[in-house]
Formats: C-alpha cells, structure tokens, sequence
C-alpha cells in the first residue's frame, strides 16, 4: 500500500467528556503528535493514517484541515485578510459550498455577519483571480455542499479550515430505524461502551434498548468493521491531493472481519421501541451478534451460561412519567441491579440534577459527565457484589457469602419498589411510563 510519506495537520471534533477516548482511538490508528482539546484533539497523519482512521472511527464527529491562520480585529479585517489567501490552492469556486462559522470573540458582534464578510472575501477574490474570470457568483448549497469551509475565531485569533466530511456529521452512521423516537446520538454511545471499560468479547446486556444504539455500536465494535467505508458524498473525494486508490486500499484492509464473540443482548418491555432495535439491527448486518426480544428489566434475570459483563442502562428521565413512579423505577433498578446482577458491572446514563438518582442506591466506582443533547448527564458505572461494600473492597470473601446469605446485612442498596422478598425471589412494582428506553 502506497501512500504520501509526509504528515499533515488536523483536528478531530468530538463530544464533551470523549477527549481522551479520541486520543486513544488516534493513537491506535497511528496518529502522531497527538493533542486533547475542548471537545476536540489536534494530530498529524499522513494520507494513509488518515483514511484509516475516517473509515474506522467511532467516536469523531468531524474531522477538519486547517489551511489558513491569521489575526483579525473586525469583520472588515476579516474580509482584507481573507481576500489575500490564496484560495485556488484549496477551493473550487465552480463547486457548490457551504460556510460553518464559530464565533467567541469582542471583536465580531455577530457570527452571521463574519461569515457574510468571508463569503464577500471569497467571492471577491474568484472574481479577481486570472483563472476564475468566468466565476460571477459563488454557488451556496447549505443542504448538500460539495464543499464545506470552517471558520473559527477565539478572540482576534482566525482559523480556516477545510471540513473532510461534509454537511452529514460521523454521528449519522446510516442504520437508523426511519421512525425510531429521540435515540441517543451514536457518537456518545460508543463513547459511553468506551467510559464504561466495555471491550469487544465481554457480554453486553441492554436492557431498556429504546431504539437499540447501544446494541448496535457494541455489535459494530465486535465485529470490527470500518463502519463508515462505504461514504460517497464526502468533501474529501473531491479535494485536491486526495488519493482514491489508496482510499480503496485502505478500506479493503479494514473490512477484514475481526469478531471477538460474546452476546450482545437488548431488550425493552414496550415492544414498539423493540421494533425499531430490531431494524436498526437488520440495518447494520447484525443479526449474527445482537439479540434484541421483549422483557421488563425488572422481571429480567441475568443470561445463563455467559460470563458476567456489562449492564447498560438510559431510563427515563421525567418528561413522561410521574415523579412518584420515578422514584419507584430507580429503587427499583437499584434493588434488582444489588440482588440479581452480582459479579457484573452495571453503567447508568441520568441528568445531573435528577433527584430520583439517589434512590438507585448503589455508590458508583466511576462517575463521567457527558452531554446528551443539550442536557449534562452523569454516566454512572457500579460493581456489582454480594453483601457489604467494605467485604468487597478488604476482598473479605467469607464476610461477603455470610452477608449474602442474609437479607437483611444487604445494605449497600436502598431498593425503594421492592414488594417482598423471598430467598432468592425478588418483585419490584412496575411504574406507570408511557416510554422507556432511549425516549426520554
């Protein structure tokens, strides 16, 4: 394989809480000079490093080149100093294109109005240029650009930069079932498999699936597959230097199936978001790694025969269920977690401010802030053991079975819903929610 020895420079955005994964992701694609931002990291790559890593990435939103850095104190200095780039080196004004404009600065009241004068700076440079004289206007196309220019301005500070992509950030992997309600966003789902310790070949149970996004990333992670190769309408394909038969080589070389076989199980008890799990499922080719059925997680006993692994959870956070049975439903998640679940590790997904959290009543052994949306989260990850949290912590494992044995010493859990309890046989209530899962 064959491929431009020299590096270049880019950044890679991402979500809040996702930097380090970023870089650990860059790092094991064989990026250098690696660098974790705000939302964001900077690396070099070369043409080889590069393409790999937009085939295989999971946890980019998008990735940019920047080309072009100068100072401006103003929209006017913006446009002078835009209007000396060499623009032909990197842009086809005969192709349609698109601005993205970010904006923190005193400098520039309004970001719309930076992005009119770089457009003005653009149009008026083609219009100068010996080789664009046929060019009168710039065609704009937001919906589907074949080019797409990042302008970003901290202070008096101006970053170009050139967006890999295009309009359709890396988030929109193409298996959404077309009907499936509020999913959450596939880029923090990995994100979150990732936070959690999750690694392809430990089992993964969901078992409030919604729309199945965890099922389905942990599926696509197992199964190794470049999960965005098959991208035609990227700006990349059409940029200057870009190298189709390596990119195609590439690509051949990660489609080399490497699963790491474990069950990956979802399930919900609404069987309206089951469906959709399932097509996202069929969608993405999964059928020979996820399950997805019809079951109340808290009726739900761990599966047999598999060695423990990981528990994911995003229950409902309030907008459709009453307060009351809020509470019941993560005393409940809580108590079955503490009493059905030992010897797996359980990771919860709940706003920060969710007064009902406290009612899981399991104290996490990591916590990470993470957006959904524009809500902060906290994403919540348990052990899970029998008996008293000090006997698992000093390894005391006769304390713990001596616990285990009796009820009543199971403290470390507040299983608020709990009906009765017999030996092994634990009922919690069912609360009354319209939906759950991923719909929040």
């Amino acid at each position: 394989m064959k491929s431009t020895e020299a590096s270049n420079a880019y950044v890679v955005r991402t979500l809040m809480g996702l930097e380090s994964l970023v870089c650990e992701e860059l790092n094991e694609h064989g990026a250098t000079d690696v660098e974790p931002g705000r939302r964001s990291a900077r690396f070099s790559a070369t043409d080889e490093v590069l393409y790999r890593y937009l085939q295989c990435t999971r946890l980019a939103v998008r990735v940019l080149r920047p080309i072009f850095s100068f100072q401006a104190k103003g929209p006017d200095d913006l446009h002078a100093k835009a209007l000396k780039v060499d623009w032909g080196q990197w842009v086809d004004p005969k192709r349609s294109m698109a601005l993205d404009v970010t904006v923190n600065s005193e400098h520039f009241p309004h970001d719309q109005f930076a992005m009119f004068r770089l457009k003005d700076a653009l149009s008026d440079h083609f219009q100068a240029s010996s080789r664009a004289r046929s060019v009168h206007h710039l065609n704009i196309n937001r919906t589907a650009p074949e080019q797409l220019i990042h302008l970003h301005i901290a202070g008096d500070e101006v970053t170009l930069s050139l967006d890999l992509v295009g309009k359709d950030a890396l988030f929109k992997r193409g298996y959404r079932a077309p009907k499936a309600r509020a999913p959450l966003n596939e880029v923090l789902t990995a994100g979150l498999l990732g936070l959690a310790g999750w690694k392809p070949g430990e089992t993964l149970v969901d078992p409030m699936c919604g729309s199945g996004t965890f099922a389905v990333e942990a599926g696509l992670w197992t199964a190794g597959v470049p999960i965005h190769a098959g991208r035609r309408n990227w700006t990349l394909f059409g940029m200057p230097g870009f190298q189709a038969q390596l990119w195609r080589e590439v690509g051949e070389v990660a489609r080399e199936e490497r699963i790491a076989r474990a069950p990956i199980l979802a399930s919900d008890w609404n069987k309206h978001p089951v469906g959709d799990a399932r097509e996202s499922v069929r969608r993405s080719g999964l059928e020979h790694l996820v399950r997805v059925e019809v079951a109340d997680f808290l009726d739900l006993r761990p599966p047999r025969g598999v060695e423990p692994g990981l528990v994911v959870l995003n229950p409902p956070y309030g907008q459709r269920v009453h307060a009351d049975d809020l509470e019941n439903l993560y005393g409940g998640i809580g108590g079955a977690l503490k009493h059905r679940w030992s010897g797996w590790r359980a990771a919860l997904l709940f706003p920060k401010d969710l007064e009902a959290q406290h009612r899981i009543g399991l104290k996490p052994s990591a916590k990470h802030t993470v957006m959904n949306g524009p809500l902060a989260c906290t994403w919540a990850v348990y052990e899970l053991f029998k008996g008293k949290r000090i006997d698992h912590l000093t390894g005391d494992v006769e304390g713990a079975e001596t616990a285990a044995s009796d009820p009543a010493s199971s403290a470390s859990v507040n299983p608020v819903g709990e009906e009765q309890e017999e030996g092994a046989t634990v009922r919690f209530r069912r609360p009354r929610i319209q939906q759950q899962g991923e719909e929040n």
